[in-house]
């Protein structure tokens, strides 16, 4: 096996499965603190758990299942299966999944999208369930219907009347189960989809309308978002060209990163000027699994070191001790007070932090 301590110095020396643990843990006790349906949204230093958020519980499954095989732990399987058959109690008659927290009554696009993901993995994992497949077809077609001729989903969007380019990770879960759903006429349409935001992609390698709000400036987490979407949607289109872009696109991150004397910014606008305020830990681990991605993709050893670097930056403020409801998390911004969740711990902060240390952990289990 080859050596990365090389590459990275120290890399073996983390007690990654200490820290692996005490995320996993988390994720248990966000689930516990609702009685058992869904995992909750985030602890509030002030105000403790919030209700259950059933997007990010959905995109916690493939963490969870993938932990449960790579530690042999039929409890984290269990806690995935647990979650998946309580967010078939939440779907809409339509095949649409509600946006914001449990008992919300709204549809969301992206919501669904990334509750989809979940049943991609559940139906994969447990082809003779039914019910994981009849859910994940009925989120597709919904998913599928809500585009528009141009490829833009406009209806159901977190900020009404504004379609964000992060919207690529959406469309990525939908691409994925049409893969092997194959539904009727939707391969174009996902073509036209794709093509629709890889034109906001600017000279400068910044991307229009990738954050929260119109001409707003994006957190690292929805800059990983629309980074990620893009690069999976082209693998699975076989897209080489916008595949290329991404990797230009990144290449343009860290030469930014780099002139900030290797800092990274909670958030950029289109200008690629950072605000250097604060961190966001959740892009941060976004970004780290990211990268990771793009060195198993190319063998780029520059893409390895920027998945440490990033990771790095916001692995010290993993809690190992204290209170439990935040033990094993990482909080929405640094400081905790930053323009991101102040004052929380979200879950899928500590989803993105497990995606993160996943692969060190595992070069590290594969080492002994």
């Amino acid at each position: 096996m080859k050596d990365f301590s090389d590459i990275i110095p120290g890399i073996y020396t983390i007690q990654w499965q200490k820290r692996c643990d005490l995320a996993l843990d988390w994720v248990r006790r966000s689930v516990e603190s609702t009685g058992g349906k869904g995992s909750s949204h985030s602890w509030h230093i002030w105000f403790g758990w919030n209700k259950a958020y059933p997007e990010t519980t959905g995109y916690l499954i493939p963490t969870m299942l993938e932990y449960g095989k790579l530690l042999q732990d039929e409890s984290l399987i269990d806690l995935a299966k647990d979650c998946g058959d309580w967010l078939m109690t939440e779907q809409f008659e339509n095949g649409a999944f509600p946006g914001l927290l449990t008992g919300n009554k709204t549809p969301s696009v992206f919501n669904t999208a990334q509750i989809l993901s979940g049943f991609n993995h559940l139906s994969l994992k447990y082809p003779q369930n039914i019910k994981y497949k009849e859910t994940k077809i009925k989120a597709a077609l919904w998913l599928a219907e809500m585009l528009e001729p141009d490829g833009a989903w406009r209806k159901f969007a977190f900020q009404k009347g504004y379609t964000p380019t992060y919207y690529t990770r959406a469309l990525w879960p939908l691409i994925e189960a049409n893969n092997e759903l194959e539904i009727t006429g939707l391969r174009p349409k996902l073509h036209q989809a794709i093509s629709f935001y890889e034109g906001r992609i600017m000279e400068n390698l910044s991307v229009r309308d990738w954050g929260f709000k119109p001409g707003k400036e994006a957190f690292t987490h929805t800059l990983a978002y629309t980074f990620e979407g893009f690069l999976e949607c082209g693998f699975l289109l076989e897209k080489k060209s916008l595949i290329d872009r991404v990797f230009l696109m990144s290449d343009q991150l860290l030469e930014v990163r780099a002139s900030a004397g290797h800092k990274t910014a909670g958030r950029y606008d289109q200008h690629w000027k950072g605000d250097y305020r604060f961190i966001c830990p959740v892009g941060n681990a976004q970004l780290s699994a990211f990268y990771f991605r793009l060195y198993k993709s190319s063998g780029q050893e520059k893409y390895l070191r920027a998945s440490w670097e990033f990771l790095q930056e916001i692995l010290e403020f993993q809690v190992l001790k204290g209170n439990k409801n935040r033990l094993g998390a990482i909080p929405g911004s640094l400081p905790v007070w930053g323009a991101y969740l102040p004052c929380r711990y979200p879950n899928w902060g500590v989803k993105f932090l497990l995606d993160a240390m996943y692969p060190f952990l595992k070069l590290q289990i594969a080492r002994n």
